[in-house]
């Protein structure tokens, strides 16, 4: 499952998933996001057998739930990551990256996924930022929950990213 599936790294993810011939969940509040995927997955009318699109917001953790039933490896890629806009929705900030993180562990927890791997970013190093405030809170929460995990086989791991080159949203864009 890769959460945040039509975003940038998500998008890359499904697609190495699939070249290496996984099944996927592709998890997006992204209707259009989700559309495209899909279909840059059909071959002549017949979606690939293996790509399974969740339309669900990571806020949603009876979605989340549903969406992680029989997965082994969950991407967490999903997030608010523009710096402005969390700057100026704070508490949206909050729900999405914090709230969001803490339903990924309750559902990957309750599902017994394997392995959970949280994609974070360089702003959650000494955050001058609400997006990097809530970045780190995130992977504060997804290390703790190594410490929850009890008798299941369930691991957490955080990656940290910087910017990168051509993404929606991306420094070369701006300048």
């Amino acid at each position: 499952m890769v959460t945040g599936a039509a975003g940038t790294i998500g998008s890359l993810l499904i697609e190495s998933l699939l070249q290496a011939d996984a099944t996927v969940c592709a998890f997006d509040s992204d209707e259009s996001g989700l559309a495209e995927l899909k279909s840059k997955w059909d071959t002549c009318g017949q979606t690939i057998k293996k790509f399974r699109a969740f339309a669900g917001n990571i806020r949603d953790v009876a979605r989340l739930e549903e969406a992680c039933s029989g997965v082994d490896y969950l991407f967490h890629c999903a997030a608010m990551k523009h710096v402005d806009i969390c700057e100026y929705n704070p508490i949206e900030a909050a729900k999405t990256n914090v709230e969001g993180v803490t339903n990924i562990v309750t559902a990957a927890l309750n599902n017994e996924v394997k392995r959970v791997i949280f994609t974070s970013s360089d702003k959650a190093v000494n955050p001058q930022s609400t997006m990097g405030a809530t970045k780190l809170l995130g992977e504060k929460l997804f290390i703790a929950a190594n410490g929850a995990v009890g008798d299941r086989a369930t691991r957490f791991s955080v990656v940290r990213f910087g910017n990168i080159l051509n993404s929606r949203g991306s420094v070369t864009e701006i300048f």
